[in-house]
């Protein structure tokens, strides 16, 4: 029996079994994930070298800056003794020393995060009493008699079934990927590139290498939307002169910014590098003198959406979408024999409710794909997205689930 079961090695995932150690240094807890490499940011925003493996060096090209402080990453590393932990007996030059090298109050390439996040993974692998398990979870079902979820997971190292998994507590950090939306018949026949292709800059740069007349539509206007562009618009005037850039938007840039204590739109205004590019060279007031309107149209879709698509995306070759990102699968659950086919899960609290409301017990979730709602001083509701965001929403939530007094001490939760 493990005291907690959490499924997913990304931010929040590593964040997860942070805090449940928190609460419990001697927590058993089985840890699932097929790859262990730090989540999404790691697998698909960081440019590698063919062959290099990403922990051997700090120098390798990456993806982009990331729009978070570095003084943020090293809060994440710092806000838990198990990680303090880890980062005290981990030898210099480690990934959390490269990041205190930096300019805290800037941002930086995303290699430094991810190494960071690996850092904390391999300490976390190594404690006695967290158990790794590189694979995945096929079924989950929980015995209301016994209060207990009995899983069974694939074994990716020895590709068998493990059938006899039992824990109280079942956490899904289990991630989200880009979103896509119905842009029209023109658009049905365009070559689309994946976002994750389009944030690799290697990777999009040998999709477009053999055409170099290419004229890429991208839509949307969030950050990965304006770094799409920026790696568009660094091939147009390098490698690929006749690539042209069609950007369509529904609604004006928003901009994150510093108020007294607070951060207005933090989470879905844009920051960083982003946000300098855009406010040089994207704004209606400067895309005509910036160079980069030489490479880029603009188009406003608040009005007409499908009209502007209609007349426009038959010019292009290739589609980038850059609208948000969907919740992955979960795996299988069931409650005794009965399915659990729709999951209604509460951005407060962390847990989940079952189609007529009932509360699923044991069941949590973390991360992008199930994060906090907040709502900041001036009434914008938003879902906190990233390294801290997730930290901060699971210090408040896992000592809850626990059943941790503010004094520390056991209370009773009832399921």
């Amino acid at each position: 029996m493990f005291d907690a079961v959490v499924v997913g090695s990304g931010a929040a995932g590593i964040a997860t079994v942070g805090n449940i150690l928190e609460c419990h240094e001697s927590a058993s807890i089985l840890w699932i994930d097929p790859e262990f490499n730090g989540g999404r940011i790691t697998k698909k925003y960081l440019d590698q070298c063919p062959g290099v493996c990403i922990r051997q060096t700090l120098t390798t090209a990456v993806l982009m800056c990331s729009n978070t402080k570095v003084a943020v990453f090293l809060q994440f590393a710092h806000a838990l003794e198990p990680f303090r932990e880890i980062v005290r007996s981990t030898p210099k030059p480690n990934a959390v020393h490269h990041l205190e090298c930096l300019d805290t109050n800037s941002g930086c390439d995303l290699q430094y995060a991810s190494d960071m996040l690996l850092m904390l993974t391999d300490g976390l692998k190594q404690l006695p009493n967290i158990q790794p398990l590189v694979g995945t979870v096929i079924e989950a079902t929980y015995d209301s008699q016994s209060e207990v979820w009995s899983i069974q997971a694939q074994d990716d190292e020895s590709s068998s079934i493990i059938h006899d998994i039992y824990t109280r507590k079942l956490v899904l950090c289990t991630g989200s990927s880009p979103s896509v939306c119905d842009v029209g018949p023109a658009g049905q026949v365009l070559k689309q590139i994946d976002l994750d292709v389009a944030l690799d800059r290697p990777t999009l740069r040998e999709k477009l290498w053999s055409e170099n007349g290419a004229t890429v539509a991208v839509v949307g206007s969030s950050h990965s939307a304006i770094v799409v562009i920026m790696h568009l618009f660094e091939l147009a005037t390098t490698t690929h002169p006749r690539l042209r850039i069609k950007w369509f938007t529904r609604k004006p840039l928003r901009y994150a910014t510093q108020m007294e204590g607070w951060i207005l739109l933090d989470n879905t205004g844009l920051k960083g590098k982003s946000a300098e590019f855009a406010r040089s060279h994207l704004e209606d007031d400067k895309i005509k003198l910036s160079p980069v309107g030489q490479y880029l149209e603009k188009f406003d879709c608040s009005v007409k959406e499908n009209e502007v698509y209609q007349a426009q995306l038959p010019q292009c070759t290739h589609v980038v979408q850059a609208i948000g990102f969907t919740r992955d699968p979960v795996p299988p659950l069931r409650m005794g024999l009965l399915p659990l086919d729709k999951l209604a899960y509460d951005n407060r609290t962390g847990l989940f409710h079952d189609s007529k409301g009932q509360l699923i017990p044991g069941l949590c979730g973390a991360g992008i794909a199930f994060p906090e709602r907040v709502v900041d001083p001036a009434g914008n509701a938003e879902y906190a997205v990233g390294f801290w965001k997730f930290m901060r929403y699971l210090r408040r939530v896992v000592p809850e689930h626990w059943g941790i007094s503010k004094q520390g001490e056991m209370v009773r939760v009832p399921n």
